[in-house]
């Protein structure tokens, strides 16, 4: 697909896919010649749907451009076999950040797998690591293009679509809450799964150049209970 508007960017893309209840598993943004950008994506319908069904569903998406369309199986994206997700073998950073890259935004298993693996007097620190990486990553690779948006407004335009990749989000200002936290959900009252949360926030934020200096701080976990997790931003 491409876009009429650079400021169209890949989660504008995927949010109407995910909605439309399509699985991702692959997506990319690069530059098109026309000022806007070329959107490459790879994804499984969770249904029957046929040829005629997959144009309407792309075609639908506001400000796109539909100008290639791939089908494997017979006219069904449900025909895909699933792609089985990585097995983080040794549980050290670059690996856990790989198996991420390559799962995301299906990444809740990965990052539960690799906080087990860690010693509890490291486990925070770490979490907070992985998720500062990750974050920031996304942030270089689906927003960086085009003017940065300062606070508060890229926490609603930005960071928000981002969240809401992985977990359903409400924001009001400055604070953010993640109303089905995929990493506490399994948890009980040790949830340093918010760690990783709260380090994704500040590494996607901090790589915002419009974004002068930003600290993050859990408020509310609700694992064990209400699986409600809030996060202020200061």
């Amino acid at each position: 697909m491409e876009t009429s508007s650079e400021r169209i960017r890949l989660v504008n893309v995927i949010s109407p896919l995910i909605k439309a209840g399509y699985q991702l598993v692959t997506q990319r943004q690069e530059p098109s010649e026309n000022g806007g950008n070329i959107i490459h994506v790879v994804a499984k319908s969770q249904g029957s749907k046929t040829q005629e069904d997959l144009i309407d569903d792309l075609s639908s998406i506001e400000g796109c451009t539909l100008f290639q369309l791939e089908i494997d199986g017979e006219g069904s994206v449900d025909a895909v076999p699933p792609t089985p997700p990585p097995v983080v073998q040794d549980l050290d950073q670059k690996n856990a950040l790989a198996a991420i890259g390559a799962q995301y935004p299906d990444i809740a298993d990965v990052v539960r797998h690799y906080e087990a693996s860690l010693p509890q007097e490291t486990r925070a620190k770490a979490m907070h690591e992985l998720g500062r990486k990750v974050g920031s990553g996304i942030y270089k690779r689906d927003y960086s293009l085009g003017s940065a948006l300062k606070m508060p407004t890229t926490i609603n335009r930005e960071l928000v679509p981002a969240l809401k990749m992985f977990s359903k989000v409400k924001a009001k200002n400055n604070l953010v809450a993640l109303t089905k936290c995929p990493f506490c959900k399994l948890s009980d009252s040790n949830h340093s799964g918010c760690h990783f949360v709260v380090g994704y926030i500040d590494g996607f934020l901090s790589s915002n150049p419009a974004v002068d200096r930003v600290r993050v701080e859990e408020s509310s976990c609700g694992a064990g209970t209400t699986n409600i997790c809030e996060f202020i931003i200061w």
